[in-house]
């Protein structure tokens, strides 16, 4: 199997870097598969990001780059709404990224307090989730507002430890209202069937690759790709004897840099 990915969809918090701090071996190893003339798609679930912050993000740490090759959950979601519904009036509770990805798109961004008109509520990590973000929310969706959320991550590894993920904050909305979201991020076939676009490939050609079983692996086993997992975000070694055996990715690697080594050298 040695070389035959002629793409790679990669996670980038856990896998390339922890907070700003490159993973170790990380730099290197993208560096190889840019020589090697791998096609490389970065698929975040970072609602707080656009596709220029996160290129910024990985030539500051000496990744050579640019914003075509990242996709971030923002872009999904707004992508996503208007191929169902065209130009759309949104509530967002969620980071600036998505903000951000659906004025781009035609959008129209409601304020909190408008929140009757809204078409779609979407919700994802936020920082400054308040009681008047709830209240709003919850009152669109009583409203008939479609509920979409960025991504279902209870967590994410930080700097400083785990904190409270996408999930977090799309939990007390759906147990307010009984309403299931649609996810676009991972571990959804929306935002990986986007990917493979981007990347003009099919899933036999790729191979999807980052840190958690519930997300990324569980993404690329969405579209019928191999996966690889990482350990050096979420999962860690004395977790692999818990992983479902639906969930258990085509790989297991210490960190990119022997995924590169026992894949393309």
């Amino acid at each position: 199997m040695r070389g035959r990915y002629r793409g790679l969809i990669l996670d980038l918090d856990g896998c390339v870097y922890l907070d700003d701090t490159p993973i170790e071996g990380a730099v290197e190893a993208l560096m190889r598969l840019r020589k090697l003339g791998v096609k490389l798609l970065y698929v975040t679930n970072n609602p707080e990001i656009t596709s220029e912050d996160s290129a910024a993000r990985l030539r500051a740490i000496g990744v050579e780059c640019s914003p075509e090759e990242f996709l971030t959950v923002g872009e999904a979601v707004a992508h996503y709404i208007r191929s169902r519904s065209g130009s759309s009036r949104v509530l967002i509770i969620a980071g600036r990224g998505v903000e951000e990805y659906c004025r781009r798109m035609g959008h129209v961004v409601l304020d909190l307090d408008e929140w009757k008109e809204a078409e779609y509520l979407i919700v994802g990590f936020d920082r400054e989730i308040s009681y008047q973000k709830l209240t709003s929310g919850l009152r669109a969706l009583l409203n008939g507002a479609t509920f979409i959320g960025t991504n279902p991550d209870a967590i994410h590894p930080g700097r400083d430890g785990i904190e409270p993920g996408s999930g977090a904050f799309i939990a007390p909305f759906e147990h307010m209202t009984g309403i299931k979201p649609i996810i676009v991020g991972k571990p959804s076939s929306i935002i990986m069937e986007l990917a493979l676009r981007k990347l003009g490939m099919n899933a036999s050609e790729v191979l999807v690759v980052g840190d958690r079983v519930d997300t990324d692996v569980k993404a690329g086993k969405a579209i019928g790709a191999d996966t690889a997992l990482i350990l050096t975000g979420i999962t860690r070694e004395e977790d692999l004897p818990k992983i479902p055996s639906d969930l258990k990715p085509t790989y297991i690697f210490k960190n990119l840099f022997e995924m590169v080594q026992k894949l393309y050298e």
